[in-house]
């Protein structure tokens, strides 16, 4: 499948699952006009099993970020694969408790009261996980776009946080990812936030 090709919507009937082979895929929930990112797939991962365990439309819709190869299995071949082979179902269920902590981390994230706070936290949480090491500080592997859908935010409002935080040198962002020059310098403005949250107008 060619890249931007959607592979099923949100509320479309579900009978079949997928296994990633080649490429990536965004899952992401439309609430009005903001796209929300549930998860984003690379070769190996699973999706669409839920519409299939609990016999219900799909919860999300999901979207190739580039081109993809996918193996398709409906709901009697999944049922087999995981009564025949319990190494298949456990690697499942691993994968399924890391969705249900990430998804923990996002409602975190979204339960900050601010903007910049969404942001830094959301940045933090991807290069803990998946952060490259370089010269210029922490590559991370996310987009202006990518980021906003994370965070519940329009791209507009998620581009100004990330201009002032380029603007006082805690980010540099390029076309395709983000470089942290200091993590730690980066993690104290959700410090400073919260302490001003509980001081008020002391400070």
């Amino acid at each position: 499948m060619p890249a931007g090709t959607v592979i099923f919507n949100e509320d479309d009937p579900g009978h079949e699952m997928f296994i990633l082979h080649k490429g990536r895929v965004r899952i992401f929930k439309k609430v009005r006009s903001i796209e929300t990112t549930l998860a984003e797939l690379s070769k190996g991962d699973f999706f669409g099993e839920m519409s299939i365990l609990e016999k219900s439309p799909r919860s999300a819709t999901a979207v190739a970020i580039t081109e993809i190869k996918v193996l398709v299995l409906d709901e009697k071949t999944f049922e087999q694969l995981l009564k025949s082979t319990p190494e298949v179902a456990f690697k499942m269920m691993k994968k399924m408790a890391e969705r249900l902590r990430y998804a923990d981390e996002q409602i975190e994230t979204l339960l900050f009261k601010d903007a910049t706070s969404k942001v830094v936290d959301m940045i933090s949480n991807i290069a803990k996980k998946k952060g490259v090491e370089s010269e210029k500080g922490v590559v991370v592997n996310v987009t202006t776009t990518d980021l906003a859908g994370r965070v519940g935010l329009d791209v507009d409002k998620t581009r100004k946080v990330l201009d002032i935080l380029v603007e006082r040198k805690f980010l540099k962002v390029e076309e395709e990812h983000l470089i942290i020059r200091n993590p730690k310098k980066l993690l104290k403005i959700l410090s400073f936030i919260e302490l001003k949250e509980q001081l008020g107008d002391i400070i």
